[in-house]
C-alpha cells in the first residue's frame, strides 16, 4: 500500500462507547469517516456506499457479533474491524471465523489502534 493512500471509514459507535469517537485521528488517518449509531443506520450505509473499512465498536448492540455478520452477508469481502473491551472479551470468539479483525482495546490505545488500522491494506484480504 502507499502510504498516501487513505481509506473510506464507517465507523459504527455506541452512545455509552468508552472510546473518543471525537478524537482527530479519525480525520487525519482517513479519507472519509462516517460516524453511525445504531443498526439500522449502519446497514443503510453500507448499501448504499462503498467503505474501504469499517470499523464497530461490539457494544452497539447486545449481539454486536450479529450486525457484523449481516454486513457480511451483504458484502463478503467487506474488510472489518470490531473494537471490543477486555470485560467482553467473550465477544471475541468466532470473530475470526467470519472474517472479521478485532481488537481487545482499552480507551488509551484508541488512537494507535486507529494507526494500525490506517495502515491495513483492505485489497490484501479479499
Amino acid at each position: 500500500m502507499s502510504r498516501d493512500k487513505k481509506w473510506d471509514l464507517l465507523f459504527i459507535q455506541d452512545e455509552r462507547s468508552m472510546f473518543d469517537t471525537e478524537t482527530k485521528m479519525f480525520e487525519s488517518l482517513f479519507n472519509r469517516v462516517d460516524k453511525v449509531l445504531g443498526k439500522e443506520e449502519a446497514l443503510r450505509l453500507i448499501d448504499a456506499n462503498h467503505y474501504d473499512i469499517v470499523l464497530s465498536d461490539l457494544s452497539v448492540e447486545p449481539e454486536g457479533v450479529g450486525l457484523l455478520k449481516q454486513i457480511k452477508d451483504m458484502k463478503s469481502e467487506q474488510t472489518i474491524f470490531a473494537l471490543v473491551s477486555p470485560k467482553d472479551t467473550d465477544k471475541l470468539f468466532g470473530i475470526a471465523d467470519l472474517g472479521i479483525n478485532a481488537f481487545e482495546l482499552t480507551p488509551e490505545y484508541f488512537d494507535q489502534a486507529l494507526e494500525q488500522i490506517a495502515i491495513f491494506d483492505p485489497s490484501v484480504q479479499q
